[in-house]
């Protein structure tokens, strides 16, 4: 009965932060499209057909920056409603929101204090308007929640609690996670370095085989 109402609390305090994630950037939804959006959607070719998403992936110079799962999230919004602008910026909102739920999840995770207030914090700053308000900047979003995402399921690869276990279908579902960070926005490599800090500050130490489980995401991020 009292795991029960934990989890209902814990689900509480998740929606409390969506809500105020969704309130704060309600006006975003009667936006349009602004400056570089004529590059990367408006007027991108490459998000009209099948052949596209292909040179999406395949040739780098078909788009302005090669990050093929952001262009890939705009190539299937692109034939689900056309360039109604208000779907785009419901999704980066979406994507935000349920980012800054992953990353109270994983401050809760390492014992952070007053965890809920940091993610909250994170999820309405006035430094993210410019990523969750305008579509070009669905590259940071959408990194942001694989990023996060990868982050909290190597925790349960391996628990910090836990010196030398590892779980590996966890473990290998990080690394696919991580690669989806990278090819949305490439500044996600910073992935493996902050596991180590993390680990180092709540183990004290750094036990060397999480170095090597880590060293894979180093040499992917390079």
């Amino acid at each position: 009965m009292k795991a029960r109402a934990r989890r209902g609390r814990q689900v509480a305090w998740g929606v409390a932060l969506v809500a105020i994630t969704v309130v704060a950037y309600l006006a975003a939804l009667g936006n349009g499209f602004i400056w570089d959006d004529n590059d990367y959607v408006t007027e991108n070719l490459v998000l009209r057909s099948l052949d596209g998403l292909r040179r999406l992936w395949l040739e780098p110079q078909s788009v302005p920056q090669y990050y093929p799962v952001t262009f890939t999230s705009f190539w299937l919004e692109y034939h689900a409603w056309g360039l109604q602008p208000f779907s785009y910026h419901l999704v980066n909102i979406v994507l935000h929101a349920t980012s800054g739920v992953l990353l109270w999840r994983i401050l809760r995770r390492i014992g952070a204090r007053g965890a809920w207030m940091a993610a909250a914090l994170f999820a309405v700053h006035p430094m993210q308007v410019e990523s969750v308000a305008w579509v070009t900047e669905r590259k940071n979003v959408l990194s942001g929640l694989f990023f996060f995402a990868a982050f909290l399921t190597y925790l349960r690869a391996e628990p910090l609690e836990a010196v030398g276990g590892i779980r590996w279908r966890p473990y290998v579902a990080a690394l696919a996670l991580f690669v989806g960070a990278l090819l949305s926005k490439s500044v996600t490599c910073s992935l493996p370095a902050v596991l180590l800090l993390v680990f180092w500050w709540r183990r004290g130490t750094l036990d060397w085989r999480t170095v090597l489980r880590l060293a894979p995401m180093f040499v992917v991020g390079l």
